[in-house]
C-alpha cells in the first residue's frame, strides 16, 4: 500500500489518455456483464426444465378436447396428466400484456416450483373467481390477497363483456426464478363455464411420467392416440423444447463467446499501447528509482501493479452498472425477464479476465524496464 501513491501519480500522468483507456476496460466489462447475464440465463432456462415432463399441444392450432386427458392418462408410463387453458389479457394499460392460465389443482403436481401452500390451494379451489399471482406481478402492480383484479381480454364472456373480474387468493413465487415470473393462476372451471366459445377445450396438457429415459418413446405414444382426431398432437419433453429453442436461434454460448473474446482482444492492445507509451515517457524516471534503491523486480512488479490498478479499478466499474443495467432493463424486456440473469461466478469471472488482460498488456512494457540501463536512461533527460 505504501507504493499506491507512486502507482496512481503515474496512472494520471496523461489524465486525458488515461481517463479515454478506463472507458474503453469500462464499456467492455458492461458488455462483458450483460452478455455473460444472457449466457446464464440461457443455462438456468436449460437447467430448470425437465425430461419428466411432457408438453401435448395441438399439432395445427386446433384446440384439444379435455377428455384427451383421460385417454394420455392411461398410457403406460403417465403419472399425472395436467389441462391448462391460456387467455391473454392486460391490466389497465395494453402495452403490458399478461398471460391468465386456466388450471386445476394438478398442475402445482406438473409445477412444484410453484410454491404454493395447501391453505392458498384450498382457498383457490372453493373460489370460483379466485387467482393466485406471482411475487413479480405483486411487486409491479402493488396487488395484494383479497384484492379484485378487472382483466381487459380478447375473451368474450357469456354475457358479452371481455372484462374478466378475479379475486387474489394468494401470492406465490417461483422456485427457479424467484421473484421474476409473472404467474396468473386461476380456475379451469370459471374459464370453461364463463366463456361465449370454446367450452371443454384445452390449449396444452401437461404430462408427468415415471421414467425420464422414455419421454420420446410416450411422446410418441400419445401423438398416436390422436392422429385421426379433429386435432392431432405433437408431445415431447419440456427439455427437448428448451434445446430446440436454443439451437432455432443460434448456440448462444458460442455467440457470446465470440463477442466478449473479440472486446477483449481489441483491449489487450489498447491497454497494452497505452502502458507501452506510458512507459517510454517514464524511462529517466525508473532509472532514478534504480539509483535509489529499487532492484530491476521492484520496477518490474511496479509497472504491473500499475497496469493492474487501471484494469481493476475499470472492472469494478463496468461489472457494477452492468448488475446495476440488468435490473433496470428487465421492465422493457418483460417477456424475456427470466433469460436475463446475474450471478457472483460471472462477476468473479469478469475479474479474472481483468487480472488476465493486466498481466498480458503490461509484461513487454515491464520486462523493458527491467532490463533498462540507469546510464542510457538518464542520458535521455
Amino acid at each position: 500500500m505504501k507504493f499506491l501513491p507512486l502507482l496512481w501519480a503515474g496512472l494520471w500522468r496523461k489524465p486525458t489518455r488515461t481517463t479515454l483507456t478506463l472507458l474503453s476496460i469500462v464499456v467492455a466489462f458492461i458488455l462483458f456483464g450483460i452478455l455473460s447475464g444472457i449466457d446464464a440465463g440461457f443455462a438456468q432456462a436449460l437447467e430448470a426444465s425437465r425430461l419428466d415432463r411432457l408438453f401435448t399441444d395441438p399439432r395445427f392450432g386446433a384446440p384439444m378436447n379435455i377428455s384427451y386427458a383421460d385417454q394420455i392418462a392411461r398410457v403406460p408410463g403417465v403419472a399425472v396428466v395436467a389441462p391448462r387453458r391460456g387467455m391473454g389479457g392486460y391490466y389497465r394499460d395494453p402495452k403490458e400484456g399478461m398471460g391468465v392460465i386456466g388450471i386445476d389443482e394438478r398442475f402445482f403436481l406438473l409445477r412444484p416450483e410453484i410454491t404454493i401452500t395447501k391453505a392458498q390451494l384450498a382457498t383457490l379451489r372453493k373460489t370460483r373467481t379466485g387467482a393466485v399471482v406471482g411475487v413479480y406481478l405483486q411487486n409491479k402492480y402493488g396487488w395484494k390477497v383479497g384484492d379484485k383484479i378487472p382483466l381487459q381480454t380478447e375473451t368474450p364472456q357469456v354475457n358479452g363483456n371481455k372484462t374478466w373480474t378475479f379475486d387474489i387468493v394468494g401470492i406465490v413465487d417461483d422456485a427457479n426464478y424467484p421473484g421474476q415470473a409473472g404467474w396468473f393462476l386461476v380456475n379451469y372451471a370459471y374459464l370453461d363455464e364463463g366463456s361465449a366459445s370454446g367450452k371443454g377445450t384445452i390449449d396444452r396438457f401437461l404430462v408427468r411420467i415415471k421414467d425420464a429415459d422414455r419421454a420420446a418413446q410416450i411422446g410418441r405414444q400419445i401423438d398416436r392416440l390422436f392422429a385421426n382426431s379433429a386435432a392431432p398432437t405433437r408431445t415431447s419433453s419440456e427439455k427437448s423444447r428448451s434445446q430446440a429453442g436454443l439451437q432455432f436461434i443460434g448456440d448462444v454460448n458460442i455467440f457470446t463467446h465470440a463477442i466478449v473474446g473479440a472486446v477483449f482482444f481489441m483491449l489487450l492492445f489498447v491497454t497494452g499501447n497505452t502502458m507501452l507509451q506510458s512507459i517510454r515517457e517514464r524511462v529517466p524516471e525508473f532509472a532514478v528509482l534504480k539509483t535509489s534503491g529499487f532492484t530491476d523486480n521492484a520496477v518490474l512488479w511496479l509497472v504491473i501493479a500499475e497496469s493492474l490498478l487501471l484494469c481493476l479499478m475499470a472492472a469494478v466499474l463496468g461489472l457494477v452498472l452492468a448488475k446495476v443495467a440488468i435490473p433496470i432493463t428487465r421492465p422493457a424486456i418483460e417477456d424475456y425477464v427470466t433469460l436475463l440473469q446475474t450471478g457472483w461466478a460471472d462477476t468473479l469471472r469478469g475479474f479474472g479476465l481483468a487480472l488476465v488482460v493486466a498481466l498480458i498488456s503490461s509484461l513487454y512494457p515491464a520486462w523493458q524496464v527491467r532490463r533498462l540501463s540507469i546510464v542510457t536512461a538518464l542520458s535521455r533527460r
